[in-house]
């Protein structure tokens, strides 16, 4: 007799029959729900399908058009360094009840301004054995994803964490994505860290470089993309809106002068993770443990040397000055650390002026918005060693576990 769990209402049927879920697992295999249809969600999506694990494809409906070509083609074709070939997607949604329901594991691969509206969608169908996977956090992404489900009512006891990149680097164009870059190490850290040995277990079987951070906060001091991002994009924004599309951000945006600007945010980034007793890691390095950079000798020769940024497909773009480069990694990234080094003593002047010329360029108050800030979180004032006990814990001062 064929094994069933029975679930409640909606439109996807109240049976499932999971014949094909108990083989997968016989056999090693996992099936998961990949968030997300950019690059990084199909490079996902395809690698894992191709190594064997059943994969459900979710895009938000107001971006359906991204599965659209893959409905056409059944899948997605792989091609670049590592695995190659066509991975066959059986089930490709705007539907996230279809996309997460009868599953465990949940990677949600998209820019950090899509987290909020993912948890709202989510929250209905979010049971306790679900093990969500932000890739990357984007700086507290998981802190974001559990304050929406609180204010959705609540949410299971589900686990939940944060790497600090994509698995790759990757570019997609209709059905087809090419992997520039397999990393080498991804770090991960769940909120509460206590959870992080149970899901660093899980994530292992799809991704073995995986190696576990201090805490969600250490994984996202260790995004390198508020670093290389919107400093160079800042000083670059007159070639952006001029070129439109046709620039190159890291073959001709990060010049040695630029790089200097670079070196200052990673220094006052590394004082951050100093502060906090976190491994200080400088960028430099960091892009030669994960395989982008192939010396050590500046950041200038790191960049302008990587196989990744300024190889035969160099990374081209951004498009705009409305691009993520300026909006996720100042509002999402910058803005964390800024937040971080008032609330525990670290000048952050290099951070904050990025953050403030990026505010004129858009016309917006990206400190007034906060919306990754500490103060957002409740987390204002704390010490460094409260700040460290909460996201270990998820205790606050003269709090029992929240």
């Amino acid at each position: 007799m064929l094994p069933i769990i029975a679930f409640g209402g909606g439109s996807f049927g109240s049976i499932w029959i999971h014949w094909n879920r108990v083989l997968l697992k016989k056999e090693g295999k996992m099936e998961l729900a990949v968030l997300g249809a950019g690059n990084g969600g199909i490079a996902i999506a395809a690698d894992m399908t191709l190594a064997g694990h059943k994969v459900r494809l979710f895009e938000f409906p107001q971006f359906k058009e991204n599965l659209e070509p893959l409905k056409r083609a059944g899948g997605i074709h792989l091609v670049g360094v590592g695995r190659k070939g066509f991975a066959k997607l059986k089930v490709m949604t705007t539907i996230i009840e279809e996309a997460i329901n009868g599953l465990d594991m949940i990677v949600a691969a998209m820019p950090a301004f899509g987290h909020k509206p993912l948890a709202k969608l989510c929250a209905p169908y979010l049971r306790n054995s679900h093990i969500i996977i932000l890739a990357p956090g984007s700086t507290l992404g998981c802190l974001e994803f559990l304050k929406v489900l609180k204010e959705e009512g609540g949410h299971p006891k589900i686990k939940i964490a944060e790497v600090h990149t994509l698995p790759y680097a990757c570019r997609g164009s209709d059905a087809e994505v090419r992997i520039l870059l397999e990393v080498k190490k991804l770090w991960l850290a769940a909120f509460p860290a206590l959870d992080t040995p149970d899901v660093m277990a899980k994530f292992k079987e799809l991704y073995p470089i995986s190696e576990p951070g201090k805490n969600i906060l250490d994984v996202g001091m260790n995004n390198g993309n508020p670093i290389a991002h919107p400093g160079p994009a800042l000083l670059n924004a007159g070639r952006v809106e001029y070129a439109k599309g046709e620039f190159y951000h890291y073959q001709e945006g990060i010049t040695p002068h630029v790089a200097h600007i670079v070196q200052a945010l990673d220094d006052e980034r590394l004082a951050l993770c100093r502060k906090m007793e976190f491994p200080a890691i400088p960028t430099i390095e960091r892009m030669y443990l994960t395989g982008y950079g192939i010396t050590m000798s500046s950041l200038y020769d790191a960049f302008h040397t990587s196989p990744v940024f300024c190889g035969d497909h160099p990374i081209q773009g951004p498009k705009s000055v409305m691009d993520r480069y300026y909006v996720e990694d100042a509002a999402y990234g910058l803005v964390t650390w800024s937040s971080l080094g008032k609330t525990i003593g670290v000048p952050t002047p290099t951070i904050d002026a990025v953050i403030q010329l990026i505010s004129v360029l858009h016309q917006k108050d990206y400190i007034a918005q906060g919306e990754r800030s500490l103060e957002r979180f409740g987390l204002a004032g704390l010490t460094v060693q409260e700040l460290n006990r909460f996201l270990e814990t998820e205790e606050l001062p003269g709090c029992h576990r929240k």
